[in-house]
């Protein structure tokens, strides 16, 4: 999962689990801080199936999220890098029903538990601290609720996995819980994360979010962004959304992923590799027990190459790479041909970069990867730019090739623009899987990743407090409708002003949420059909109330990006009385929208004035 800055202001953190103190001497400053804990929920909408979920950390070579938590200054990150190079797992009711139908569990889980004494601490050292926080995934098992315990390939990981051990946290620490589910077990795993040939559907999450302007770095703890990923395979169906009481009903942000039933999700996949499907052949893949299974692999992953699926001939992926080829001479003129040139062209002008800077920041004790056009396919379909041993996984982005970067005529954005379309042909003539996954024919699940740079709504970055996963219904989702493409409201804001906002509210009357000094800005995920009902409120250092409404969701005017009475025109001031600041503010504020690059929803604006600044003559009347 990518890394998330934060964008979103500063709220109260989410519960306590406990006060967390550390007293070392000369190596640390004393801390005695709490530790924030974040809440999921997780429901099983099934009739049929039992769910088994199971939850697992991300790897990195430093973790911000301890460093922040530490408040370690900028000038010392590097020594003190909290690496986290294994991963940790818990299982959620293992054995037996798991979560059976019409279940759920909650788990509270904190920022970090400490796994070693205070006096053998080293912050350059792996495994002295869990990040439960930054970058995790949830993996969904499933069995039939009728055979009352779970599939062979999860007891087998929980019991067998080799590279999977136990650890006991000190007893000082937070450690997650889960009050209704068997005892949790803590497990360090030196293996990686499940294969993809497990029975399971991923999802992925963040906690918290990292300010990189300040120093140190602060954690804003309200803050959680996640997704359903189908970008490599397709098992289940499955929702998230933020978990954030606090927020009113109007205001809850809608899914990502898909409520639909589990048996109805199966159907759809059966239906792609059925025999009279023009997908049939499709490659599935066969788990460590050697059955095959139901899980489909995108074309992704197909060229990227795996030993755990099914044994060729795939004559739908053969029929794909026999297509791409016709496609390279010049001569051949069709449109998706000449889009194919034209993305697979900024993909060898990225490898031309990446043997020339191999030298100088790649290891030189190995040589760069030889370029073959089923490498090149590879890439492509991921769209990954090439850096294959290399350690820096920025040494060679896309978006910085020569000739793409943003002041060149040749622009990475129109590039992307043309394989989103390509991706969406709904044909399948370049990307079935894009089909599987959004098609109507087949999944139709338009809230989530289909390829690795689906700019659908598939990622949800949203104040909250945790997050809530829900298999097979919308029972459990705060609001049972997809999630809104958010409108970013920014309010005119410096820290130097005499008169500031300090606070907003989204549908409320009484601005709760303190604006974030270095992010005087709020994504607004509101459902258009609500709108019209949710009042936004601000409140100044001098205690003046603002309020306007948006009278309609998105799209707003394309033009001018600026105040006028057509951009205007979207904003309801109605709640402010005659003469107040609120209406002389409120009537210079303004909405427009950006249409977007490939795929993607429009990027949509709403922009305030600064308190006590004048508004646009026009907006007087003058």
């Amino acid at each position: 999962m990518k890394l998330r800055s934060i964008h979103h202001t500063a709220s109260k953190a989410a519960p306590a689990a406990a006060v967390f103190a550390l007293s070392l001497g000369l190596q640390y400053n004393a801390v005695a801080q709490t530790v924030p804990s974040m809440t999921i929920k997780i429901y099983n909408n099934s009739p049929n199936y039992n769910i088994y979920p199971v939850l697992t950390t991300g790897t990195s070579g430093s973790s911000l999220w301890l460093q922040a938590f530490f408040k370690v200054p900028k000038a010392q990150m590097a020594n003190k890098p909290y690496p986290k190079l294994q991963n940790f797992r818990i299982y959620i009711n293992p054995t037996g029903n798991g979560i059976p139908p019409n279940g759920s569990v909650i788990i509270s889980l904190p920022l970090l538990t400490q796994l070693v004494p205070n006096n053998q601490l080293d912050p350059k050292k792996s495994g002295q601290f869990i990040d439960w926080w930054g970058g995790g995934r949830v993996d969904l098992f499933n069995a039939p609720a009728a055979n009352h315990q779970p599939p062979a390939a999860l007891t087998a990981l929980y019991t067998k996995r080799p590279s999977q051990t136990k650890v006991t946290p000190i007893t000082t620490t937070v450690v997650p819980t889960c009050p209704a589910c068997q005892p949790l077990t803590i497990f360090k795993d030196t293996g990686g994360v499940f294969k993809n040939n497990e029975p399971d559907q991923l999802t992925e999450y963040t906690l918290g979010a990292i300010n990189q302007k300040k120093d140190p770095v602060e954690l804003n703890t309200n803050n959680v962004d996640f997704d359903v990923s189908y970008v490599d395979t397709a098992y289940l169906p499955a929702a998230m959304a933020p978990f954030n009481a606090q927020l009113s009903p109007l205001a809850q942000v809608g899914y990502v992923g898909t409520p639909q039933p589990i048996d109805t999700f199966i159907a759809a996949l059966n239906k792609f590799v059925a025999s009279d499907s023009p997908y049939v052949g499709w490659p599935q893949f066969i788990d460590n027990q050697k059955n095959k299974i139901l899980k489909i692999p995108s074309v992704l992953h197909v060229f990227a190459g795996d030993p755990d699926m099914t044994a060729k001939p795939w004559p739908p992926i053969d029929a794909l790479s026999k297509n791409w080829k016709a496609c390279l001479p010049t001569s051949v003129t069709t449109t998706i041909c000449k889009d194919i040139r034209t993305v697979r062209q900024m993909f060898a002008d990225n490898y031309k970069n990446y043997r020339a800077i191999y030298p100088q920041k790649c290891d030189t004790s190995k040589s760069p990867v030889e370029l073959t056009e089923d490498l090149m396919i590879s890439h492509v379909y991921g769209f990954a730019p090439f850096g294959e041993n290399c350690a820096d996984a920025k040494v060679n982005l896309l978006e910085n090739t020569p000739g793409y970067a943003a002041d060149d005529s040749k622009m990475f954005h129109q590039v992307k623009a043309v394989f989103d379309e390509l991706q969406y042909l709904n044909t399948g003539a370049f990307d079935p899987y894009v089909v599987l996954i959004h098609g109507q024919n087949y999944v139709n699940a338009p809230n989530v990743y289909a390829y690795s740079v689906d700019d659908a709504v598939g990622n949800l970055q949203a104040d909250g407090t945790g997050f809530i996963i829900a298999v097979g219904g919308t029972k459990g989702l705060p609001n049972p409708n997809p999630a809104a493409p958010p409108v970013n409201v920014n309010f005119g804001f410096a820290k130097t002003d005499k008169v500031r906002f300090v606070k907003y509210g989204i549908c409320t009357a009484t601005p709760n949420t303190p604006v974030n000094p270095d992010f005087p800005s709020f994504g607004l995920s509101v459902l258009a059909k609500n709108l019209s009902q949710c009042p936004i409120t601000l409140i100044d250092n001098k205690n003046a109330l603002y309020i306007f409404k948006l009278k309609s969701g998105p799209p707003y005017p394309l033009s001018p990006k600026k105040f006028s009475p057509t951009t205007h025109a979207p904003i309801d001031c109605s709640g402010n009385a005659a003469g107040t600041p609120g209406a002389k503010l409120c009537a210079g504020i303004y909405a427009y929208s950006e249409l977007p690059v490939g795929k993607g929803p429009d990027t949509s604006y709403v922009i305030t004035p600064a308190p006590e600044q004048p508004p646009p003559a026009t907006a007087l009347g003058n």
